[in-house]
């Protein structure tokens, strides 16, 4: 099983609100940037071609617990949920000092740009990742 290391975003000035804490939107950033540093452990680098095959985000949902500022350290750490025919959910934790911020989850569908038609997940990707979801430590519903 690999492991698989939190992404760190910087907080910057331009992600807080004028009561000092980051915006709400800002989270979405955070969960795709997560996203894409989740996918390159988990699959490693240069096994898609994004430009061919890819996946579209159909949903987001997330629940914010307590507000993250300017100087916090924020760690989101990304997981496989349920993989459909076409689609698959990621789910996210947000932590800061060890607290909970936010959980949140994306539903991705597999994409052929080329064709513009959504497709199933490739075969290569399904069983990465399989194992990667038997060792999820958290779901959100």
């Amino acid at each position: 099983m690999k492991e698989i290391t939190p992404y760190r975003p910087e907080i910057r000035f331009s992600d807080v609100d004028a009561y000092g804490i980051v915006h709400n939107a800002k989270y979405i950033v955070y969960m795709e940037q997560a996203r894409i540093h989740w996918w390159r452990q988990a699959m490693g680098d240069g096994t898609w071609d994004w430009s061919k095959v890819g996946v579209l985000v159909a949903h987001h949902s997330i629940d914010y617990v307590r507000p993250v500022r300017l100087g916090d350290v924020l760690e989101v750490q990304s997981h496989i949920g349920e993989l459909g025919n076409k689609s698959m959910d990621v789910h996210y934790e947000l932590t800061c000092g060890g607290h909970v911020v936010a959980k949140a989850k994306t539903v991705l569908v597999c994409f052929d740009h080329k064709t513009q038609v959504t497709i199933p997940v490739p075969e290569a990707w399904r069983t990465a990742l399989e194992a990667l979801k038997a060792h999820s430590p958290f779901l959100m519903s």
